[in-house]
């Protein structure tokens, strides 16, 4: 998480299970197709743009898309 922080200044809590950054909600919902019980959704205005398992995970999704993707 530290990774993300640093990469995403402005990552804000909204609520419980609900982050802003750079544009983008990140929104925990209840998932019983996941191990851990919950999804993490990437949004932004009202398009669905990306799921994952965590937040982490969701907060490095928005960073690279942010910073121009991945390395090629």
């Amino acid at each position: 998480m530290t990774a993300l922080l640093t990469a995403l200044p402005d990552l804000v809590q909204v609520d419980l299970g609900w982050w802003k950054v750079a544009g983008y909600d990140l929104v925990q919902v209840v998932s019983p197709r996941t191990a851990l019980g919950t999804a993490w959704i990437v949004w932004h205005g009202d398009h669905v743009l990306h799921t994952t398992d965590t937040l982490p995970h969701a907060g490095d999704w928005v960073a690279s898309h942010v910073t121009g993707g991945q390395a090629r």
